[in-house]
């Protein structure tokens, strides 16, 4: 299985745009239409319908690989209501199996997925059946807004669910689209930052999360923005109480 590096992420999300752009004739702009780039570039299906999953299990999406389909949870429409990041990451991740680990296999010989039964098989993100009460808990503190690794990490194999992860943030989050929305208005309040989240209809820590991996904009435990990365935010520190 292919290991995806960050560079390679970002040209092949970056291509990925500029394919949609070539199809459709429009200019990509935020918020990335990620539903439709899936439906135009990979002729994947989506459904909309309540996952038959353990409630205490927070599962946003899950992929049909058989079927061509992304099953979007019913069960969390209040939460999509309310965040509609949430619910754009995990669409993006699930475009992110098809693209990078899906689309080119031979189904005749099995899915990473798991054996298929009478409706394809299904791959979930969960949140490894952590407490509904705790997860709870995460949705109700934007600044320590954890869906992103939280929910997507414990089923996938660490190599794919950080693959996936990075490439859902980069097909979201172009940089060549992010960066100069976030120079325009600043990074220097977490109030802009969250103005910037508004844009691209993402979350506050997708957004954060992304600035930081691109090595921009690190926020600092106390929810105050910091220009550079974390390790540029620690050498200020420690200079400073020297």
């Amino acid at each position: 299985m292919k290991f995806w590096r960050n560079d390679e992420l970002e040209v092949h999300t970056a291509g990925r745009l500029a394919e949609y752009e070539r199809k459709t004739g429009r200019k990509v702009e935020p918020p990335v239409p990620v539903e439709l780039l899936a439906e135009v570039l990979f002729d994947l299906r989506f459904s909309y319908e309540p996952l038959d999953v353990p409630l205490d299990m927070f599962v946003p999406a899950a992929l049909r690989p058989e079927q061509k389909t992304i099953v979007v949870n019913e069960r969390h429409r209040a939460v999509f209501t309310e965040k509609p990041g949430v619910e754009r990451f995990s669409v993006g991740h699930e475009v992110g199996h098809w693209d990078l680990f899906e689309k080119d296999k031979d189904t005749r010989t099995g899915s990473l997925f798991g054996a298929s039964d009478a409706e394809g098989s299904v791959h979930y993100r969960t949140a490894g059946g952590a407490p509904v009460k705790y997860v709870k808990g995460i949705w109700s503190n934007d600044g320590r807004y954890e869906v992103l690794s939280f929910l997507q990490r414990s089923c996938d194999a660490p190599d794919v669910a950080s693959a996936v992860e990075r490439y859902s943030s980069a097909l979201l989050m172009p940089k060549y689209l992010l960066l100069p929305v976030v120079n325009r208005i600043g990074a220097t309040r977490l109030s802009n930052l969250y103005r910037v989240a508004e844009q691209f209809a993402v979350t506050i820590s997708a957004l954060t999360m992304r600035l930081r991996r691109l090595g921009h904009t690190h926020v600092t435990e106390d929810g105050k923005p910091f220009s550079g990365t974390k390790e540029e935010h620690a050498g200020q520190q420690r200079m400073f109480s020297c």
